[in-house]
């Protein structure tokens, strides 16, 4: 039998480089924002060798910035007390009109604050560590720019077969919603992803037909370098999105072994809700004089606008009882995801509420199948409750959720703010309780100081219970 494989067809031509440089940047500080205001000017490169071959020999990619740049930098247009979300159409910025048009089909005309403050310093080819609210729009921030520059290369010199660009994600949910994002906002390109609990063959064959940009979890990457069947000496860009989470124990030692194989002239970018001190070090040697755009800030306001916070003190043993009354009280038919520590604790949980509730069990023992037709299940509504350890917290695209409950403590604040930015995304109004119990009322005061925020206080007066909303009260049993 003769198999034949098509494999995406690639030019040989000689490689001009183009870059643009700024000049007199400066940064300023609107509201609390880091806004970095730049000018462009353009400057001839040289001229590259001729190579032989499946590929041709690039060197690197930020040279491409889409013309309308050099007008005004995109940040410096958006103010928000003079109603910025008035300006900065994308369809006005020059981008490749493949990814305007995606972009529009998708009902996104407009960049949010997040990709304001990034495209500019992104086509310049910087280095960044982005940080912003859970649910502002991160991953268009960095997508944005690369698909253009990949787009624009392509169209010049010919698509190869090794990708351009690899995005790390600490989990398999992440990272299929990340490349579906670069999937839907310009579907000319080729993306993978690939991540364990699925054949590793069929993920060795589409790479052999070729791919632009490639999405995976690091013990995947790992695997599939091992096999020979990725090859990351073409990689122009790196993005590790959830930085924080991908550089604990436990991460960082895949990451440094997939930064090992990749070329040192690259752009590099990392980006997260949260960004803990103790990253910065493990950053320094991985990126290159790295410009931080920090759209939280010293504030430590982490929670997107539109989320109500509110607490109830219970002890141990009856915790459990109040979960029914609060969702049908407080989520009133909408999504609620109630968060627990482990998955033994998901799984009792979900089999308990199943008598009175449509809800479901996610976490990390879950193979993978079951899991992927678990999120649809709850995003197209077929059941409105999920039951999930924090495999559920980071990155997941699920909208229209009502209601957050965390029914265990998180382990940190940062924990916290991804559980609770499950809700309260893309403008909507959204609400979180913290069931706590009396020895955790200290817990809970550190959350609120290092979050930045109020809870408010259940009230356990009557029947159903209700969420009197006021400031803080003290907290306590009731």
């Amino acid at each position: 039998m003769m198999i034949t494989v098509l494999k995406r067809a690639v030019s040989s031509s000689q490689t001009l480089l183009y870059h643009f440089h700024s000049t007199a940047a400066s940064v300023a500080v609107r509201d609390g924002e880091a806004l970095f205001i730049d000018r462009f000017k353009p400057f001839h490169g040289f001229l590259g060798s001729t190579a032989s071959g499946f590929h041709t020999q690039s060197g690197s990619l930020s040279f491409w910035a889409s013309p309308s740049l050099q007008a005004e930098c995109a940040v410096e247009d958006y103010d928000e007390e003079k109603g910025g979300d008035d300006g900065l159409e994308i369809s006005n910025l020059g981008i490749a009109p493949e990814i305007v048009s995606a972009l529009k089909h998708r009902g996104i005309t407009k960049l949010f604050p997040i990709q304001r403050a990034v495209l500019e310093p992104a086509m310049q080819g910087r280095d960044m560590i982005g940080r912003a609210k859970t649910g502002t729009g991160k991953t268009l921030a960095f997508g944005i720019p690369i698909m253009d520059k990949i787009i624009r290369y392509n169209a010049r010199y010919g698509r190869g077969r090794n990708p351009l660009c690899l995005v790390l994600a600490p989990t398999r949910e992440l990272a299929k919603q990340v490349e579906k994002e670069f999937h839907e906002s310009a579907p000319n390109l080729d993306t993978i992803c690939v991540y364990g609990g699925t054949p590793i063959s069929n993920q060795m064959k589409q790479l052999n037909y070729g791919v632009d940009i490639a999405v995976g979890t690091p013990g995947r990457i790992i695997d599939l370098l091992k096999r020979g069947a990725l090859h990351l000496t073409e990689v122009q860009f790196l993005v590790l999105d959830e930085a924080d989470q991908m550089l604990q124990v436990g991460f960082a030692e895949d990451v440094e072994t997939i930064l090992e194989r990749l070329p040192v002239n690259r752009q590099s970018l990392m980006f997260s809700a949260t960004m803990p001190n103790w990253i910065r070090s493990l950053t320094r040697k991985q990126l290159k004089d790295p410009l931080t755009i920090d759209l939280v800030g010293d504030s430590d306001q982490k929670l997107a606008e539109g989320i109500s916070l509110y607490s109830v003190a219970a002890d141990m043993h009856g915790k459990s009882s109040i979960l029914g009354p609060l969702i049908t009280e407080h989520a009133k038919g909408g999504k609620c995801i109630v968060f627990t520590q482990t998955k033994r604790d998901a799984d009792q949980l979900a089999h308990a509420m199943e008598r009175n509730f449509k809800c479901e069990a996610l976490h990390g023992d879950i193979s993978q199948l079951r899991r992927e037709r678990t999120l649809s299940g709850f995003r197209d509504g077929r059941f409105n409750i999920l039951v999930a350890t924090d495999v559920a917290a980071r990155g997941l695209d699920i909208p229209s959720v009502d209601l957050v409950i965390h029914y265990e403590l998180p382990n940190t604040s940062e924990t916290f703010v991804h559980r609770t930015g499950r809700t309260g995304r893309a403008g909507r109004k959204g609400s979180a309780i913290l069931i706590y119990t009396q020895e955790q009322s200290r817990a809970v005061r550190v959350i609120e100081r290092e979050v930045g925020c109020r809870f408010s206080e259940v009230i356990k007066e009557r029947e159903p219970l209700f969420l009197r909303k006021c400031e803080l009260v003290p907290i306590g049993i009731y």
